[in-house]
């Protein structure tokens, strides 16, 4: 059962223009209707404010984390970790994604919240979420040059959520297309994974 789910926003053009947001909302919206009383959390990186991580402030985070693991700093790991479902919405930029979804990214990847290791050295994610969806679009194709799910994937690994998937849709500023008809497509695409899940 789905309780609570995760919707990480990249669409930094805005729910006026981009059609991420738009492919992003069909998805939720079945998936308001599978699970009508599931909450959803949005984390908008298009008015985060996260910083970038140095390295002092990595220092800096460590030694929080020893005082208090429920420092606000953390409430980006803490939301990733207690997800049933992980929605991450970003469009297709320079071969993977917008840099504030990096950030957040990073500050989502905290050891003693996200991903441990055991007594043995081995990685473990401590993640609740089964699966993670990814959702983009783009003007062009994308082809086997998909780097930002390829990384979602491997993070989602490192996470402890056993299963990826990948909503697109592309071709849309391509003249002879039909961008309509591309993204409509795509959101049906969406309305049946939400309700396979």
């Amino acid at each position: 059962m789905i309780q609570h789910i995760l919707f990480v926003n990249a669409c930094m053009r805005g729910r006026e223009e981009s059609r991420t947001w738009q492919l992003s909302q069909a998805f939720l919206d079945a998936c308001k209707e599978r699970w009508p009383k599931a909450e959803i959390l949005e984390r908008d990186l298009t008015a985060c404010d996260l910083p970038v991580l140095t390295g002092p402030m990595t220092a800096e985070r460590d030694a929080r984390f020893q005082a208090d693991p429920w420092d606000p700093m953390f409430a980006p790991a803490h939301e990733m970790q207690g997800a049933d479902l992980v929605v991450v919405a970003a469009p297709y930029w320079d071969l993977t994604f917008p840099a504030a979804l990096k950030v957040y990214l990073e500050w989502a990847s905290v050891l003693g919240i996200t991903f441990h290791y055991t007594l043995e050295g081995q990685q473990e994610g401590l993640c609740k979420a089964g699966n993670l969806v990814y959702i983009t679009t783009a003007g062009g194709e994308i082809g086997d040059k998909n780097f930002g799910y390829d990384y979602l994937k491997g993070l989602s690994d490192m996470f402890g959520i056993s299963r990826t998937h990948c909503l697109t849709a592309e071709g849309l500023d391509v003249w002879e297309n039909d961008a309509q008809a591309i993204l409509n497509r795509a959101k049906r695409e969406a309305k049946h994974l939400a309700q396979t899940l």
